[in-house]
């Protein structure tokens, strides 16, 4: 998905809901009869900002952590590393496309990268 981001908005430091959104049906992950903020909040958390993840889930009525599902994707994903980025998300996921079948790797196997923004674009 994070490579779907960056090829359909190019890159970004935070993508809208509508964008993410169609990145899920883009890519056929999750419900696949529409959008379910439920179902996919772990992919607002990862790919909005705290501000739109805030709307996002105040509009349907849900109370979600933002702070508390990124640092779950941190200790997934990146070893704990909880500053990372979409820079972080985009590297990793080019190395799992690499090297395996798609996913993000080896359930949380060191990419020995340490989780901070490597730089490019960004708002």
């Amino acid at each position: 998905m994070p490579q779907d981001l960056k090829a359909k908005y190019g890159y970004k430091q935070y993508y809208s809901k509508a964008e993410v959104d169609s990145a899920i049906k883009r890519k056929k992950i999750g419900n696949s009869r529409g959008v379910v903020i439920t179902a996919n909040c772990y992919a607002y958390a990862m790919y909005c900002s705290p501000e739109e993840f805030k709307k996002i889930h105040d509009s349907a009525g849900k109370n979600f952590d933002y702070s508390s599902m990124r640092s779950d994707v941190s200790d997934i994903l990146f070893n704990g590393a909880s500053d990372f980025s979409f820079s972080t998300i985009v590297y990793v996921s080019s190395i799992s496309d690499s090297t395996s079948s798609g996913g993000f790797g080896s359930g949380g196997a060191s990419s020995g990268f340490d989780g901070g923004d490597s730089g490019g674009g960004g708002e």
